[in-house]
């Protein structure tokens, strides 16, 4: 077959290529690439690249489609419509996630002028490098947070959230509604080339100088839940206020056991409590854990509220909880002199900070002492006599846990554990809720002690479950990728340090980076090019073991008031134990 039009082509042009009618002709019968058209059209060398242009241009014109793959077909009103959801930049530009996988589409800073962050759309492909255009808006986000502004040229909101650069026309504004409010609004009519959104005012939070009004906006503009369901509110309230003597059925009784909690001067919720005796070979280490699997049962209408929220959620001066206040701060929560279920995990430890064996059983216990990390640290550390007096009590124990982390946190160095000992800051607030003062965030030993012995049961935990061959979650943290050691190696060796390992440097390599580079004027930069090396840690059913902390074995077992993947690990070793009843 020739190209009808070749006379027309020659006329046009010195050095003819195929018509755009040619080109269409072969590709009706089946999508091409540009190197099957070269063969199939028989174009020599100097058309190759005036070719491409015209493929380019039939593109542009809409006579073909063109796929990230570099494959032509002709053009369609559905050819090369993709759906996904728009993630935006505050810079202006988008991306959209694909339903189907695979790269994201990107969009410019023109086609996001049509669109808000999370809105669900059909986009057309224009190009390969994955340039796209909107096509229509399948679902807009309804509302959103800002604020809103009163001037002349009428009202408007800013929204909070800086990926939306789109400001919403407000036409109605009510005698409540005075300047730099924070407001919800409803979207009533999406933006376009020539127009702002439109919305209409739903909820006056309050002025944005406001004490809470941040924490409010930030809620809700993150969709974090703040009430409970009617559902597990109703089952919060049939559950008893102390523990009753059916629930203590099947346990074993600890609370004569000096077992004391150790946390902030603000917590409120207690999930952990310790207790440790030395033994004719190192330490009997007892870690007792607030048992809100009995509570919380998989399934029911406070289990969904948790699995809604995932965690609790801290603010400087509120906290949004996980499960309603009579769990996390009463029934689940380890208060000082009252009876409390447990998941308890008993553990003995060698003198080299080894751990030996390790049971699991469900308890009634009872906190001797409600203490504070400043307390510990003046008693442990600064040997505070009118502290030591008052908690003379459960001395002893503090004396052998703080003998028992000496140990571990040997076995941690031993271990080659990356320390990166950065300091944090902690913000200080006036009595309306305003920044009074940012400080350095004390780090003490006693801090450092629950810490190791909480380690030491998030470990035990995960070797009793894979033991006995039981499906839960390990927290992994993942080896660096190759590409990044070598980046950072050849960063170490400009600044004079030395990666050690090989390709596969493990923990203690990244450690003696770490120590080397103490004192440093750069120390600190050093520090954040190792932390950025690093993958982040998550949750997988397959093991990879712990790279950060160095351990083979490693879940999350100590707060399950607080996140609800610990309250699965619960749930877990409960199954374990049933089965073995």
């Amino acid at each position: 077959m020739s190209d009808p039009h070749q006379k027309r082509e020659s006329e046009k042009y010195d050095n003819p290529i195929p018509s755009r009618e040619y080109i269409l002709e072969f590709i009706k019968e089946k999508p091409l690439n540009k190197f099957d058209l070269y063969d199939l059209l028989k174009v020599d060398g100097k058309q190759k690249k005036p070719l491409t242009h015209r493929l380019k241009a039939m593109v542009r014109d809409q006579q073909l489609s063109c796929d990230r793959d570099g494959v032509f077909s002709v053009f369609s009103s559905k050819s090369g419509i993709m759906i996904g959801t728009i993630i935006a930049n505050p810079k202006g530009f988008g991306f959209i996630v694909l339903d189907e996988g695979g790269k994201d589409l990107r969009l410019n800073a023109k086609q996001m002028q049509l669109v808000f962050h999370g809105d669900r759309v059909k986009a057309r492909l224009m190009n390969q490098r994955g340039d796209a255009k909107i096509v229509e808006v399948i679902e807009s986000i309804k509302t959103v947070v800002g604020r809103l502004h009163l001037d002349q040229d009428g009202a408007y909101v800013v929204v909070d959230d800086k990926r939306i650069r789109n400001r919403i026309s407000i036409p109605e504004v009510g005698e409540e509604n005075t300047n730099e409010q924070i407001v919800i609004v409803e979207i009533v009519k999406s933006p376009s080339f020539e127009s702002l959104a439109v919305g209409k005012i739903t909820q006056i939070l309050g002025n944005y100088m406001d004490e809470g009004v941040e924490t409010d906006s930030a809620l809700y503009r993150n969709g974090i839940p703040v009430d409970f369901s009617a559902e597990a509110l109703a089952q919060t309230a049939e559950l008893p206020t102390v523990v009753t003597d059916e629930d203590k059925k099947g346990r074993i009784d600890i609370t004569d056991m000096k077992l004391v909690t150790i946390d902030g001067e603000d917590s409120r919720d207690f999930d952990d409590a310790v207790f440790a005796e030395p033994t004719n070979n190192g330490w009997k280490l007892v870690v007792a854990i607030a048992d809100v699997s009995h509570y919380v049962k998989e399934g029911s209408d406070l289990d969904n509220d948790a699995i809604d929220r995932g965690n609790s959620v801290y603010f400087p001066r509120r906290v949004v909880p996980m499960l309603p206040e009579a769990l996390s701060n009463g029934l689940c929560s380890i208060n000082p002199d009252v009876e409390r279920l447990c998941m308890t995990c008993e553990m003995n430890i060698d003198p080299e900070g080894n751990l030996l064996d390790y049971k699991f059983y469900p308890a009634v216990m009872l906190s001797h002492a409600r203490l504070t990390y400043t307390k510990v640290s003046q008693i442990l550390e600064h040997h505070d006599q009118a502290l030591t007096s008052e908690y003379a009590s459960v001395l002893d124990n503090l004396n052998t846990l703080y003998d028992l982390y000496k140990a571990l946190k040997a076995e941690r160095t031993r271990r080659g554990v990356m320390d990166f000992d950065r300091i944090e800051s902690q913000i200080l607030f006036n009595d309306n809720g305003k920044i009074d003062d940012i400080v350095a965030s004390v780090r003490n030993d006693a801090h450092k002690l629950i810490e190791e012995c909480m380690l030491m049961a998030n470990q035990a935990t995960a070797k009793f479950l894979a033991h006995n061959n039981e499906d839960f979650l390990y927290r992994i943290h993942p080896k660096p990728t190759a590409e990044k050691v070598e980046t950072t190696r050849q960063f170490l060796t400009a600044v004079g340090l030395t990666l050690e390992g090989g390709v596969q440097p493990e923990s203690k390599h990244f450690a003696k980076v770490l120590v080397d580079a103490k004192g440093r004027d750069d120390e600190n930069i050093i520090k954040t090019v190792v932390l950025r090396t690093m993958k982040q840690a998550v949750y997988t059913p397959a093991n990879e073991g712990h790279f950060g902390l160095a351990f083979e074995d490693y879940t999350h077992f100590t707060s399950p008031i607080r996140r609800y993947p610990y309250l699965l690990v619960h749930r877990a070793i409960n199954r374990v134990l049933d089965k073995n009843k």
